[in-house]
């Protein structure tokens, strides 16, 4: 649903700038990256939902040696326009040089991008008109784990209705079918890693994604 919103979004960007095109030719521009983006991310959708039929079949999956800062990045420049429209700066505190992962890139960036705009959305709530950031990081841990963490600036959740959060169908957005995190947790599950929620003291709601290095790789 989450590329398809997208979508929806850069063609009503688009459909704005061509009413005005007459008297702003700059206009143009602005229609033909948003036509590019629109071909970006129904490609984008395509393939999620080609992966995620092949995941829950539990058929063949395309996993491979995996960057994490590079499928990271991939997932943040997918949600640039969303971000900036609602006034988010999404800052980077990456370690440097992260030994691989091993894990399907669609997917996985899917889960990356699920996070984020769940973290979006939560800071637009927060703070309605007003400029707020999402931090997304990673980290090597103990263990022969990686971490990539999503921290947001929004109301958070009450503490007893932390993990239900997971759970198929459970939302708190008008909009929303309550599948996303549930969806993100068995896909991350299915890559031998685990996906937590923790409430910060400062408030906000943090999501930590830990995932087990390629076989060979070292955090060291």
């Amino acid at each position: 649903n989450q590329p398809l919103a997208a979508v929806m979004n850069y063609a009503s960007a688009s459909q704005r700038y061509l009413a005005v095109l007459g008297s702003q030719p700059e206009a143009a521009g602005r229609v033909a990256e948003g036509l590019a983006r629109i071909g970006e991310h129904a490609g984008h959708a395509a393939e999620v939902i080609k992966r995620l039929r092949a995941f829950l079949r539990k058929g063949q999956r395309r996993l491979q040696a995996l960057d994490l800062n590079q499928v990271a990045r991939e997932a943040i420049g997918l949600c640039a326009w969303e971000a900036g429209h609602w006034q988010v700066a999404v800052e980077e505190a990456m370690t440097d040089n992260p030994p691989p992962l091993y894990a399907d890139r669609v997917l996985l960036e899917q889960v990356f991008l699920n996070l984020l705009r769940n973290a979006i959305e939560a800071n637009r709530e927060a703070h309605p008109g007003s400029p707020s950031r999402v931090v997304i990081g990673s980290r090597v841990e103990p263990g022969g784990l990686l971490c990539l963490w999503v921290r947001d600036q929004g109301p958070g959740v009450p503490a007893d209705q932390l993990e239900h959060i997971f759970t198929p169908f459970y939302t708190s957005k008008p909009e929303g079918l309550g599948l996303g995190l549930s969806m993100s947790r068995s896909i991350v599950e299915g890559f031998g890693g685990t996906l937590e929620a923790e409430l910060p003291a400062d408030g906000g709601l943090l999501m930590n994604c830990r995932l087990p290095l390629a076989a060979g790789a070292t955090g060291g």
